[in-house]
């Protein structure tokens, strides 16, 4: 089985253009660059990018959530709260002392008190690795009770959340409260998951796509986004399209860049926002015409996306590969695996001699009574006269001794170490492991 899925790598690379995008709308809208029809769009795919997000994170995090505590600290949790921590402090270096103030996100941090207050209301830049890290002790600390009821807890906070019905002061954990279903969806119906995305096709795209717009649509138009459970369903149907897309686009080459892209998130989710910030401080004042904001957008999400991954390599190559990886005294390092045991050696215990050549065959073929020797170069049997080359006259006739008195049944026979030397009586062992 491959290590990547690909059409989750394709996941993944859908749900951060999206949000690349979003930034460059919502930066570039106040200053009267985006039409209206467009950030409308922009607010409708809020269904799908970060709720897809979510689902993509949680398909493989089955594995961590039931390791150790110690395990899921050092590998996950760890891991998010240090890239939040380290990319809070140098995001806030640039807003305070760097960029204008008006062409940062909205509730950005601009003053060390803010920064403080990011370790329990995390700004809009970083919330989603300190949603990571959240879902990740939630996960295990819930793990021992049933999925279906994390589902349907997770379900009705969601659609709570999305009615207006229950609010948080933060608006990160307002969407962690809404996208958490998605999280532990992923975890616990990964399968399920798995068949929608390899039965999707052209026409299950499309249909899903003409219900993704119509439940929308019919949603604003009817005034239903605050009932109970509307938003809740239409974040459900966005995110089956875009599972459904996914799967379909990952199998043409055409679209490989959006799988590479899937593979290689984190870098542009920590530095877009401060390049999108950059070049909005640069744009904001030419005098662009209304129409730029149409076409604009998309095109300068991927160019951003293009230029925060070259940017991350070079930041690599000059050795500042620390800004997006845990440093290596805080890595997980798994516990020495103990060495087998060596198995014991048998240990022999005296034993009665067979009466008969069976009982004797029958203890040897049981590994209880050790194997007849070989008498220099003569193949030869207790039981039966020598099959190999004879050897001095007298040593036949002493080994006849010897077969004589075992069929009497005696308990202990002769045996030698030399041939010409005085004998000596040996008593038999078996085996008796411990």
């Amino acid at each position: 089985m491959k290590s990547r899925i690909d059409w989750v790598d394709a996941a993944k690379g859908m749900s951060i253009l999206l949000v690349v995008l979003h930034h460059v709308v919502i930066l570039m809208e106040p200053h009267g660059l985006i039409p209206g029809p467009v950030s409308a769009v922009n607010s409708a795919m809020a269904s799908l990018r970060m709720p897809l997000f979510f689902l993509a994170s949680g398909l493989f995090a089955a594995a961590p959530l039931a390791a150790s505590w110690r395990t899921l600290l050092h590998k996950r949790v760890a891991f998010f709260l240090y890239l939040f921590v380290l990319w809070t402090i140098l995001q806030s270096i640039v807003f305070m002392w760097v960029l204008p103030a008006d062409v940062l996100p909205p509730d950005s941090p601009l003053t060390w008190v803010d920064v403080a207050w990011e370790a329990l209301l995390p700004g809009p830049a970083m919330w989603f690795l300190y949603a990571l890290a959240v879902f990740s002790i939630v996960g295990k600390l819930v793990r021992r009770t049933p999925a279906w009821a994390q589902l349907v807890v997770s379900g009705v906070l969601c659609a709570a959340v999305g009615a207006g019905m229950l609010t948080f002061e933060s608006f990160a954990w307002t969407f962690m409260a809404r996208y958490l279903f998605f999280f532990l969806l992923g975890v616990h119906v990964r399968t399920v998951v798995e068949t929608v995305a390899e039965r999707s096709s052209l026409l299950l795209c499309v249909g899903g796509g003409a219900l993704c717009g119509l439940t929308a649509g019919a949603s604003v138009a009817l005034g239903l986004r605050e009932v109970f459970g509307v938003a809740f369903l239409l974040n459900v149907v966005a995110v089956t399209f875009g599972v459904l897309l996914a799967g379909h686009l990952s199998r043409f080459r055409l679209f490989m860049p959006l799988v590479v892209l899937g593979r290689n998130t984190l870098p542009v989710y920590l530095t877009n926002v401060l390049v999108v910030s950059a070049v909005v401080a640069v744009t904001r004042h030419l005098p662009l015409p209304q129409t730029v904001g149409w076409v604009v957008p998309p095109i300068l999400a991927v160019l951003v996306t293009g230029f925060t991954l070259l940017g991350t390599e070079a930041l690599r190559w000059a050795g500042a590969s620390w800004l997006f990886a845990l440093p290596r005294f805080l890595a997980h390092r798994p516990a020495p695996t103990p060495a087998p045991a060596p198995e014991p050696s048998p240990v022999w215990t005296p034993a009665v001699l067979p009466t008969t050549e069976t009982g004797r065959h029958r203890l040897q073929a049981a590994g209880r009574m050790p194997p007849e020797p070989v008498l220099s170069g003569v193949g030869t049997d207790l039981a039966g006269p020598p099959t190999g080359p004879v050897v001095p006259d007298r040593i036949p006739g002493r080994w006849q001794a010897r077969r004589d008195a075992f069929r009497d049944g005696r308990s202990a026979f002769w045996d030698t170490d030399d041939w010409t030397a005085s004998a000596r009586p040996t008593v038999l062992m078996k085996p008796v492991r411990g």
